[in-house]
């Protein structure tokens, strides 16, 4: 199993409601992330607006593409895309930039 780590920016005044989203997220969509690989699943904000990620999986980018190919992840991206920062309107989501890792103690 990998861990990952990704950033996205989000509109640093729909915070909250971003946060609400999220503690309230769908069971469908929950389900999803869960069918697809995602373990271990975390987000932090920090002020500017930058979304800090956290997550397990064995293969991301394979449990990406199932994740994508779902309806409900489509509805979940669609339903979000007004809080992300995105240049390329393009991208169903937020940008998301991976980070590599370069410590880790266990």
């Amino acid at each position: 199993m990998a861990r990952y780590g990704m950033i996205w920016k989000i509109k640093p005044e729909l915070k909250e409601e971003y946060k609400k989203n999220h503690d309230n997220i769908w069971p469908d969509m929950k389900k999803a992330l869960k069918d697809c690989g995602y373990r271990n699943y975390s987000i932090y904000f920090r002020k500017d607006g930058a979304m800090f990620a956290y997550l397990e999986h064995d293969n991301l980018e394979e449990g990406s593409k199932k994740l994508a190919a779902t309806e409900v992840n489509t509805r979940w991206q669609n339903a979000m895309a007004k809080y992300f920062i995105n240049n390329d309107p393009t991208i169903l989501g937020p940008e998301i930039e991976m980070l590599e890792e370069v410590f880790h103690l266990d």
